[in-house]
């Protein structure tokens, strides 16, 4: 009768564990989602014929004259961003959500 009662709060913790981290990991994927989002609005030229006819291959490999951020910070928010994908992928989700604190805030996604 013990052993009856004791499983019942062991399965309802386990429950409540796996469906949590599993809250963690799709926040983390949406912040992931997010960020990617927000570096690629960073780059390409203005969509005018000239240059679309001039040069169409050039049109989003550079920054846009109206990013927010350089190259430099570019470099530490894919840097950060790697980070996070790896313990997203290991399932540290925690880690996950604090890695993107300096991407997120450097690229302003709230």
């Amino acid at each position: 009768m013990v052993r009856i009662q004791l499983t019942k709060p062991i399965a309802l913790l386990l429950w409540s564990v796996l469906t949590c981290s599993t809250a963690w990991s799709d926040t983390c994927a949406k912040e992931l989602a997010a960020v990617d989002q927000a570096v690629k609005k960073q780059y390409g030229a203005d969509r005018t014929w000239l240059n679309i006819l001039g040069c169409p291959i050039c049109l989003d490999g550079e920054l846009r004259k109206d990013a927010i951020v350089n190259k430099t910070q570019i470099k530490e928010i894919s840097y950060f961003r790697n980070i996070a994908y790896m313990q997203m992928n290991r399932g540290d989700d925690k880690m996950c959500h604090e890695s993107l604190k300096v991407p997120k805030r450097l690229l302003r996604v709230w």
